[in-house]
């Protein structure tokens, strides 16, 4: 596997938010969205992408015992050959795995590859239009979520709010119908769009009534540049 850090920290964003997990991050992504805060994991880029190969079995190895949860991240994890085994093995250790992905994998086609496991959920980003990924979006993905999964929206725009409006539209009465819809989080892209008015969105917008705002923690706990947090 081509791993370029792991490294114990708090999750800083969605359900896990404050806390302790191993981190994972893999090499590669299918996407290059515009506000990417990761780009050293990215292939092709003006900052080179530095990893080191390691087997599923050293890097299960890296995964901290006390905290038994792990965040797999990238770039994009699942376009990782190697990614289905590593969760399997994680998952039969007993160890909690977020899988942050970013719509553009097919994630019922991985389940098949996985055990079924409520020690496994995803975080599933759908890109909207700032992102300069929207049209990439596989859309059986958000109709194939578990209630225990996140659909993430990261808003950089108004036109961005208005898409976030639509899918969500599209998405809540599929779900309300078989009474499992999944956690929805809301975020601003950092530095780009006003929270405040974000919040009151939120606030006004009733198919938003059970999302949750959220801010990326460890760019308020750290440098937002650090890596290995």
């Amino acid at each position: 596997m081509k791993i370029v850090e792991i490294f114990d920290s708090i999750d800083g964003e969605g359900i896990r938010t404050g806390q302790p997990a191993t981190f994972i991050r893999l090499a590669g992504c299918n996407l290059r969205c515009s506000y990417c805060d990761t780009a050293y994991a990215l292939f092709g880029e003006d900052e080179p992408c530095v990893y080191e190969e390691m087997t599923v079995d050293e890097v299960v190895k890296k995964v901290n015992p006390n905290y038994r949860r792990v965040t797999l991240t990238g770039g994009e994890p699942l376009i990782s050959p190697e990614a289905a085994e590593l969760v399997t093995r994680l998952i039969e250790n007993g160890v909690e795995v977020n899988i942050e992905t970013n719509g553009a994998v097919d994630i019922v086609d991985f389940l098949k590859r996985v055990p079924s496991s409520e020690k496994l959920f995803f975080t599933i980003d759908y890109k909207l239009p700032s992102s300069g990924a929207c049209d990439k979006m596989i859309w059986r993905n958000f109709e194939s979520l578990r209630p225990r999964d996140v659909i993430k929206f990261v808003v950089g725009s108004d036109e961005d709010v208005r898409e976030m409006i639509s899918v969500t539209e599209r998405i809540t009465p599929l779900y309300e119908k078989m009474q499992k819809m999944p956690h929805i989080f809301v975020g601003a892209v950092y530095g780009k769009f006003d929270a405040q008015k974000l919040v009151n969105i939120i606030l006004t917008e009733p198919l938003l009534k059970d999302a949750r705002f959220q801010v990326q923690l460890h760019k308020i706990v750290w440098d937002p540049n650090e890596r290995g947090v």
